[in-house]
């Protein structure tokens, strides 16, 4: 079996909405607020752009959140 390697301080972490994005004020706060404490803690963060979107239930369509998430897969 294969694991994969700790985070290292430096590492990037990618954030994406494969379902639905927040639009909520509160839900933002705290996305921000995560965001900033891995950013105190020394590590990259990327936010696709269908995170904070939200139409009828979704961030965005199925080709865009498949694009979005293998973008960040891949780094």
């Amino acid at each position: 079996m294969r694991y994969p390697k700790s985070l290292q301080i430096g590492d990037t972490i990618g954030i994406c909405a494969p379902s639905d994005g927040i639009t909520e004020e509160s839900s933002i706060q705290k996305l921000e607020q995560a965001v900033n404490n891995l950013k105190q803690k020394g590590y990259q963060v990327i936010e696709t752009q269908s995170v904070r979107k939200s139409v009828k239930g979704r961030s965005a369509s199925a080709e865009q959140r498949a694009k979005e998430f293998m973008r960040i897969a891949r780094k």
